[in-house]
Formats: C-alpha cells, sequence, structure tokens
C-alpha cells in the first residue's frame, strides 16, 4: 500500500472514485473537478498501482476573536467498497495531519469514525419545529449578492467563529440550497427544512420567521446565540452537532458541510 499525494495523471481516475462512490451528479463533478482541483492537497491510496481511495484537503480559514487563521477542510474522503475496513482511510488521515502544522476541519459522513481518527465535534446547532401558517403574508423575501450573505454569516458567527467561505463555496451552497433572505438574514433550504439560518436582529429573526413559515418549512436551524433562536425560544431547540476538527482551538467554531 502507497500512501502519498496526488499527481495531475490521476485526474480521470480521481473522477471516477468520486462519481462511484458518492454516486455524484455530473453537474457538481464537472465543477468541482474544474475549481477545486489542487494534487499537492489531495492524498491518496494506491495498491498493486490502482488508486484505490483518496480524500480532498481544501486550503481554506476560519475566523475566531476577530482574527483569521488557515486550516484544511477535508471533503471528498472515499475508498472503493472492497478496500473498505482495511485501515486505509485512517491511514490518508493521518498523512494528511502529519502534513500541515495548522487543523484539520470536516464535516462528517460517518462521526464515530472520525472520533476514532482524533477528531472531535466543534459545535451544535438548535433545530427547531414549526408549524405551517397557510395565510397570505406580506413579501417578506430579497435580493441577495455573495457578499451579503457573506457578510451576514461573518458578522452571524463572530462570536464563537467559523469557517469561511470564499465565493466558490458560496456558489456550490446556492446551487445545492434553495435561498430565503430577507433583510439581514439567509436561509438555506432542503427538503422542507431550513438547514442553515442566520439572522442579524430580533427585525431580522421576525421576518425570516414569518417567511419560513409561509412557506410551510417544517424545521429551522440556527445558531444558539441567534436572534432566532431567542424568538422561538432556546428552551425549544434540540442540538445538533455540526462538524469536527483535530484541535481543541476550535472549539466552538461553527463547520457546516460545503465545498
Amino acid at each position: 500500500m502507497i500512501i502519498e499525494r496526488a499527481k495531475p495523471s490521476d485526474y480521470q481516475e480521481l473522477k471516477q472514485l468520486w462519481l462511484i462512490v458518492f454516486d455524484e451528479e455530473p453537474t457538481f463533478l464537472e465543477h468541482f473537478f474544474a475549481t477545486r482541483i489542487s494534487y499537492q492537497n489531495i492524498f491518496v491510496a494506491r495498491k498493486d498501482d490502482k488508486l484505490v481511495s483518496a480524500l480532498h484537503a481544501l486550503p481554506l480559514y476560519y475566523h475566531k476573536q476577530g482574527e483569521e487563521h488557515p486550516t484544511s477542510y477535508i471533503v471528498g474522503a472515499a475508498t472503493y467498497r472492497e478496500y473498505r475496513r482495511q485501515g486505509i482511510m485512517g491511514k490518508l488521515l493521518e498523512a494528511t495531519r502529519e502534513a500541515y502544522d495548522h487543523p484539520i476541519t470536516l464535516f462528517p459522513a460517518v462521526r464515530p469514525f472520525y472520533e476514532a481518527n482524533g477528531y472531535f465535534t466543534t459545535s451544535s446547532v438548535l433545530s427547531f419545529s414549526l408549524e405551517a401558517e397557510n395565510r397570505e403574508r406580506e413579501n417578506l423575501a430579497v435580493q441577495y449578492t455573495f457578499h451579503d450573505l457573506d457578510a451576514i454569516y461573518r458578522k452571524a458567527t463572530s462570536e464563537e467563529g467559523a469557517l469561511l467561505r470564499d465565493n466558490e463555496a458560496w456558489s456550490f451552497l446556492t446551487e445545492g440550497y434553495e435561498v430565503l433572505s430577507v433583510e439581514g438574514g439567509y436561509a438555506f433550504i432542503s427538503e422542507g427544512k431550513a438547514v442553515e439560518t442566520m439572522v442579524l436582529s430580533s427585525d431580522a429573526a421576525s421576518s425570516m420567521l414569518s417567511l419560513l413559515k409561509g412557506r410551510g418549512i417544517t424545521e429551522v436551524r440556527t445558531l444558539e446565540s441567534s436572534p432566532l433562536a431567542n424568538l422561538i425560544g432556546r428552551e425549544k431547540g434540540v442540538p445538533i452537532p455540526m462538524g469536527m476538527s483535530t484541535s481543541k482551538e476550535l472549539q466552538g467554531v461553527y463547520i457546516a458541510e460545503q465545498y
């Protein structure tokens, strides 16, 4: 078994591995490999000259207490089915951790596996159940830009910190989720749930809650410190664990799934 960094000649094998393991939509796959490919930040495992496992350690930053710090964010951690349960991914995670001086972060598909490999959950959000209100409401939605979303996100997470997002990350997110935006807030919608909701004030919280209920959204997830949690009642919220890191320096830092 050979553990090493990827090479440009691995391009097709890396795409094939991702496509098969994740059954990925071709449009997303092409977007990711066109914008995020960085061979020096991809770690692979080879067996008998075949690429059997890989992960992408995207170079990113997180902010905390007014300062920005480097991190690597793992995505696309994949192993062909016939090579699983052989410790291969654990070796890739170890190689990634040893390659950098900064913390490693990720959003886990299988949390116990990453816990066993030295990762801990940095933060959680609160999930609230909503009852739809089937009555006509004022249209509170507003148009947004990536700059608008980023400004809200940074300010909403300024207290505890968060993994930062560039324009490409916002592009992936807005392509993958429906976005509802009000003055001073936004929500990502998936399957009738607001899976990420950021608001900056009680007025934004009220507008967002009204908009979500009017749209028939049944669940909303938001930060514990959010004005929206205060409006609904924090005691009603159910904690949902978020991303993970190798370093206790990221305790409290918000890490969500992103590309």
